[in-house]
């Protein structure tokens, strides 16, 4: 009866792991770029050892030749490019460009400093004249506006002094907001250059199904704010990875639906478009979160991550992905037949669905986390975070199994003793690894909370020992009990019980409300310790006393 329950255990595992990553990984029908060939593409010249994140007065060393390479593989998918600055090696796209018979939107990047400005438009200007032929326009600042760094009337004196000394058209680059704020701007270009990038809409974004009426507004409204202004796209795009905000999820389908479905419709739109961006910008994610390197439509590596025509699929690999998780599934039911204590059909079964789940999850962990790793800390807490989902999902199968041995998890206090005699084992392990799940659990939910604009929603990492506590905290342990009254227990299960559900900015954010669910799980073994310290705190402030008067 073992075996058998066994052997459809196994069966199951195995029909799971394939059909869900087979579906995950179908191929999507999306309408065909035109010709296969995209107007514009923005373009930066950044590599893993240097980018504008360390650029010193504008200035980063590129590789020789990648410039020229790189522009021979675009060239296969446009042909034109968008810079945003020409100073130093920066400049050598202006050659490369000419040579590969690409035209170029001219960056010239401005801010606060005059100096600084004055340098951009000399050595664009200059670079302008020597490679006519390469040159659509000058774009004279990007979002200089948005990041109110000078006023509108301060830009368009700039701008009139560039148009003064060259003969190609101007324009300057922001969005529409701030188009509609400085209409002197607007008077002062050629050319109306605006961004239209959905994704990062506020308060809310709108989702991939209503995005591209959304970005046909925007344009007409810029139309109707200036009349008789020729208009353009300056930056409109969609990110591949990094966290959903509202209804508005960053995948690779999404990228390729977006891309796709905007290039099909440019013409009836009527007005040129550049896209943001070639090249996947792993640098972008420093200040952006993992979402900013993820908009090109080359990876960082140089290849297409979607095809222009055809299917797309979410995960074309998912054949390793279903291996990977069918692996774990057979190391985990080998793990249930090689064990003494005999596993009951039920327990089977479940274990058949329960190994699939960790595996998969493992496996889409992995792909998130290398996603979001960008140095050696990132490293550090992305191994940290895999740890927890490893030893989560171990503690699951083991509590799906009908494990009964593992002890209650102890308090700080019993886990600091422990680790002051050098003795952590049974309840006291556990304790540390609760904390290890426990605190950055709640630190995270906090930032999402508070500030969670650039931050990426992490229950894959800590779902499976959310529910592998939730199931250890249904079952009777065996072994010795929680020592102490956990009152720090009970405030981190306070902060995620509050702050997990906080992050939630509208319902259709599934992934947010998946965050929430993961940290509720988490509390929930721990809401006891919450209340007694509810309870407490209630206790004290009704009974505390009024100061007395000060004597005179």
């Amino acid at each position: 009866m073992t075996r058998f329950a066994a052997v459809l255990a196994l069966l199951v595992a195995a029909a799971i792991s394939w059909s869900v990553w087979a579906y995950l990984g179908r191929p999507v029908d999306i309408v065909d770029v035109p010709h296969g060939h995209l107007q514009c593409l923005s373009y930066t010249p950044a590599s893993d050892g240097a980018s504008p994140l360390n650029a010193k007065d504008g200035l980063f060393p590129v590789p020789d030749g990648l410039i020229e390479r790189d522009l021979k593989i675009l060239s296969k998918y446009t042909d034109c490019i968008r810079t945003y600055s020409m100073l130093g090696d920066q400049g050598k796209t202006m050659k490369a460009a000419a040579d590969a018979g690409i035209k170029v939107l001219v960056g010239i990047w401005i801010g606060a400093d005059d100096e600084r400005n004055e340098k951009e438009i000399s050595h664009a200007l200059e670079l302008a004249n020597r490679y006519p032929q390469a040159v659509r326009a000058i774009v004279v600042g990007n979002e200089v506006l948005l990041r109110r760094e000078m006023t509108g009337e301060r830009l368009a004196k700039i701008i009139r002094s560039v148009k003064a000394r060259t003969r190609f058209p101007v324009t300057y680059a922001d969005i529409y907001e701030f188009w509609r704020r400085n209409p002197v701007v607007g008077q002062a270009v050629d050319i109306v250059t605006v961004h239209v990038l959905p994704y990062w809409d506020d308060p809310h974004p709108v989702s991939i199904d209503e995005v591209q009426a959304h970005a046909r507004q925007i344009i007409e409204d810029t139309q109707k704010l200036f009349p008789g202004k020729t208009v353009q796209i300056g930056e409109i795009g969609w990110p591949s990875a990094g966290r959903t905000r509202s209804g508005a999820a960053p995948t690779l389908v999404n990228e390729a639906r977006f891309v796709r479905e905007f290039a099909a419709q440019a013409d009836a739109i009527g007005v040129p478009y550049n896209l943001i961006e070639a090249i996947d910008q792993p640098w972008k994610r420093m200040p952006e979160g993992t979402v900013g390197g993820y908009w090109g439509i080359l990876d960082k590596d140089r290849h297409l991550k979607f095809p222009l025509t055809g299917p797309v699929s979410e995960w074309p690999h998912w054949r390793w992905a279903a291996l990977f998780t069918g692996f774990v599934s057979l190391v985990a039911l080998g793990w249930g037949l090689l064990r003494r204590r005999p596993i009951t059909p039920l327990r089977w079964l479940a274990l058949g669905v329960a190994a699939p789940a960790v595996g998969a999850t493992l496996w889409a962990l992995g792909v998130q986390l290398s996603m979001i790793v960008l140095n050696w800390i990132g490293w550090i807490w992305c191994a940290w975070l895999m740890g927890l989902a490893v030893v989560g999902g171990g503690l699951l199968i083991y509590a799906v199994a009908g494990g009964t041995g593992v002890p209650k998890p102890a308090s700080l206090d019993g886990v600091l003793e422990g680790i002051r005699e050098r003795r952590l084992s049974g309840s006291r392990a556990i304790g540390l690894y609760h904390w290890g799940v426990m605190v950055p659990a709640a630190v995270l939910a906090l930032s999402l909370a508070l500030d969670g604009r650039h931050r990426d929603f992490l229950q894959l990492a800590f779902w499976l020992p959310a529910a592998a506590f939730l199931l250890l905290y249904l079952q009777p342990a065996t072994r010795e009990r929680a020592d102490g009254a956990q009152a720090e227990e009970g405030w981190l299960a306070a902060i995620l019980l509050v702050a997990g559900p906080a992050a939630i900015d509208l319902p259709s954010n599934r992934e947010a409300v998946l965050w929430a669910a993961t940290c509720v799980a988490l509390s929930i073994p721990w809401l006891p310790f919450a209340w007694r310290e509810a309870k407490r705190l209630w206790r004290a402030l009704r009974t505390r006393q009024p100061a007395p008067a000060a004597s005179r």
